[in-house]
């Protein structure tokens, strides 16, 4: 069975737009409470194994002079949401990434059930990453 296929089945039955962008790899944008451009990839494990990673690098670039306070900012969090860590990552961009093994038969609900769980935690955590920034 293909994770990505199953996936995307479960999205076009409960009528969510996505966007397919490569063979592993599908992007999801969200509007929420605290920022207008949350987008989450979800991206497949090549090898067909059932794992799956979530990313988020709508947060941008790491500016200046700022670095301490988000990583700080970052611990914050990390000690907050146990389904979500928050980084930054080789580029400078403060990212946010969720990690999972999932099952064939519920890959569909699994990863929209974590696509949310995301949402949800990156909305909440966008505030606080906004004043680690402009603080």
């Amino acid at each position: 069975m293909d994770y990505k296929r199953e996936f995307i089945r479960t999205l076009d039955r409960e009528g969510l737009k996505y966007t397919d962008v490569g063979e592993f790899h599908v992007k999801l944008a969200y509007t929420a409470d605290n920022t207008n451009n949350i987008e989450i990839s979800v991206i497949f494990d090549e090898d067909g194994n059932g794992l799956v990673a979530l990313r988020c690098w709508s947060f941008g670039k790491c500016p200046n002079g700022k670095r301490a306070a988000l990583l700080e900012a970052c611990n914050q969090l990390n000690t907050e949401y146990r389904w979500v860590k928050f980084y930054i990552d080789n580029d400078q961009d403060v990212s946010a990434a969720l990690d999972a093994v999932i099952d064939i038969d519920t890959v569909g609900d699994e990863c929209v059930q974590l696509v949310r769980r995301m949402v949800n935690i990156y909305d909440d955590a966008y505030p606080i990453l906004m004043r680690a920034c402009w603080a």
